[in-house]
C-alpha cells in the first residue's frame, strides 16, 4: 500500500523585512520527525483503505485529498459540500474541516474536526488545525488549552516554536482586551489622568433661576496621578467536543497620590458556557460587579451577556451581541437605579499575508436605560459608533488605535436645567503591548475623551495615560 505522506505542519513564516509573522500552511513537508510521522501515516493509510472499501465514497474523499494536497481549499470545501453523506466518516471529517477552515468557514472547520478528534483524538495535525480555528474567532481560552495539550507530547522543536509564538500573540492580544482571558495574571502601573473625578472644565452654569459659579466645587475636573493594581483570572473546562464552561473574577484597584476621595475599587465575578453550534460559536456569561468610590460602595451590577461569532470569508468575522444588566446605586445615589439592554454588532476584517498582521473594525451598538425610580430625566437612550485598528509593526509588539462616537438622548426635562439632556461625546485612544517574554506584557496606553452637552454642567474633558506591567501565569 502506498503511504500517504502526513498532513499540516505549522510555520511562522518571516517577512522580506526579517521580522517574524504569524501565518499558517498546509506543507507535505519530510521535515517531521518520525515518530510524529507514524500515527498521521497509520491515520491516514486507514483512510485509504476504508474508502477503497467503501466503492461509492471512494471518489469524492480522494478528490477533497488531492485539492487539499494542493492547496487548493476553496474547491475542496466546495466538493465537501456537495457530498453530506461522507459526515461522520472521520477522514472525511478532517480533510473537511482543514479546508473550511483554510476558507473562512471557521465554525463548520471547527465542528468537522471535534468529530474527528472524538474518534481520532491522537491526531495532533488535525488538534493543531482545530486551536488555530479557535484563535482566528478570539476563543483563546479554548485555544490555549488545545495548544497545550499538544505540547504535553514533546513534539518537534520547530512545532514547539510555532505554538509558543501562538501562545504569545495570544497573551499580547489578551493584555489589550479588557475581558480578562488569561487563566491567572497580576498587572500594576500607574498613570496620569486630568480628570479623575468626571467632572466639568466649565467655572459656571446657568440655572433656570440663575447663573452658578462651579469654582473649587466637586463638579470641577480634578487633575492628578495614580498607582493601580489589577488581579484576576478564568478557567475554562471541557465539557464536550462543542460545549465549554468558564468561571472567573477580577479586582482592579485605582488609588490617587492626593485625591484619594475620588480612589476607585471594583470587583467582579462571571460564569458562562461558549458552545460551537451550526455556523456560529455562542457565548453567554453571568456576571456580577461592584463598585467602590473613595472606599465606599457606589454601585452594584448583575449583567447577562450573549454573543455569537460568524465567519462571513477567510478575512472577515461578524459578532452580534446583546446585554442586559441590572444597575443599584448606594445611598442617596439610588435614585439613579436602572435597567439597561444594549444590541450590537461588530465586524473585523484581517487581511492575510499583509505585512504587520493589520486587523481593521467597526462596532455598533445601542443601549436604552430605564430608571427604575420614575425620573424620567435620568432615563436615556445610547447610540455608539467606534472603529479600530491593530497591527505589529516589529516581532512582539501590537500596537491598538481607535476612535468612537456616542450620544446621549434622556427622556425627561431636568428641572434645575429646564431641558431635556442631549450630549455629544468622542475620544480616541491608543494602546501598545509589547511581550517581554512568555509571562511578562508591558502596555502603555493613551485616552482623549471631550463630551458636549445641552446642560453645561456635563461639558468635560478628559486625558490619561498610563504604563503597566503584566504577569501571566
Amino acid at each position: 500500500m502506498t503511504h500517504i505522506t502526513p498532513p499540516l505542519a505549522i510555520e511562522l513564516r518571516h517577512a522580506t523585512s526579517g521580522r517574524r509573522r504569524l501565518s499558517w500552511r498546509l506543507s507535505w513537508r519530510s521535515s517531521w520527525q518520525s515518530s510524529w510521522r507514524s500515527s498521521g501515516r497509520r491515520c491516514l493509510a486507514a483512510a485509504a483503505l476504508a474508502t477503497a472499501a467503501a466503492g461509492s465514497w471512494a471518489a469524492p474523499l480522494d478528490d477533497i485529498r488531492r485539492q487539499v494536497e494542493g492547496s487548493q481549499f476553496e474547491q475542496a470545501y466546495q466538493t465537501a459540500l456537495a457530498n453530506p453523506q461522507l459526515i461522520g466518516d472521520v477522514h472525511f471529517d478532517f480533510l473537511y474541516g482543514v479546508a473550511a477552515i483554510n476558507v473562512g468557514r471557521v465554525p463548520e472547520g471547527l465542528l468537522a474536526l471535534e468529530r474527528h478528534l472524538a474518534a481520532v483524538p491522537a491526531n495532533d495535525r488535525a488538534r493543531l488545525e482545530l486551536a488555530r480555528g479557535y484563535f482566528l474567532l478570539g476563543e483563546y481560552s479554548r485555544a490555549r488549552s488545545e495548544f497545550e495539550f499538544v505540547l504535553r507530547y514533546n513534539p518537534p522543536a520547530g512545532v514547539r516554536a510555532n505554538i509558543n509564538g501562538f501562545l504569545q500573540a495570544m497573551q499580547v492580544r489578551e493584555s489589550s482586551d479588557r475581558r480578562a482571558t488569561a487563566r491567572l495574571y497580576v498587572e500594576a502601573g500607574g498613570g496620569y489622568d486630568n480628570n479623575v473625578n468626571g467632572g466639568t472644565f466649565r467655572d459656571e452654569i446657568a440655572l433656570v433661576f440663575g447663573n452658578i459659579s462651579l469654582a473649587g466645587s466637586p463638579s470641577q475636573q480634578v487633575a492628578d496621578g495614580y498607582g493601580q493594581v489589577v488581579v484576576g483570572g478564568q478557567q475554562l473546562l471541557r465539557v464536550s467536543n462543542r460545549m465549554s464552561v468558564f468561571a472567573g473574577g477580577d479586582l482592579d484597584h485605582r488609588a490617587n497620590s492626593k485625591e484619594r476621595q475620588y480612589d476607585l475599587s471594583s470587583g467582579s465575578v462571571y460564569i458562562g458556557f461558549s458552545q460551537l453550534s451550526g455556523a456560529a460559536l455562542w457565548r453567554a456569561t453571568l456576571g456580577t460587579s461592584t463598585l467602590l468610590v473613595g472606599g465606599n460602595r457606589y454601585r452594584d451590577l448583575l449583567q447577562v451577556s450573549t454573543e455569537a461569532n460568524f465567519t462571513l470569508s477567510q478575512e472577515t468575522t461578524l459578532m452580534g451581541f446583546a446585554q442586559y444588566g441590572e444597575q443599584r446605586y448606594a445611598g442617596t445615589e439610588d435614585v439613579r437605579d436602572a435597567r439597561a439592554t444594549t444590541l450590537g454588532a461588530m465586524v473585523t476584517y484581517n487581511p492575510a499575508h499583509v505585512r504587520w498582521q493589520p486587523s481593521l473594525g467597526l462596532r455598533v451598538s445601542f443601549t436604552q436605560e430605564d430608571n427604575q425610580r420614575l425620573r424620567r430625566d435620568l432615563a436615556k437612550q445610547m447610540p455608539l459608533l467606534r472603529v479600530f485598528a491593530s497591527a505589529t509593526p516589529i516581532d512582539r509588539m501590537r500596537v491598538s488605535v481607535g476612535l468612537a462616537a456616542y450620544q446621549q438622548k434622556f427622556d425627561g426635562t431636568d428641572i434645575g436645567f429646564g431641558t431635556v439632556r442631549e450630549d455629544d461625546v468622542v475620544g480616541a485612544d491608543v494602546v501598545v503591548n509589547y511581550a517581554l517574554t512568555a509571562n511578562w506584557t508591558i502596555r502603555g496606553d493613551a485616552q482623549w475623551t471631550v463630551a458636549r452637552s445641552n446642560q453645561d454642567l456635563y461639558d468635560s474633558s478628559r486625558k490619561a495615560v498610563s504604563l503597566k506591567l503584566r504577569y501571566q501565569f
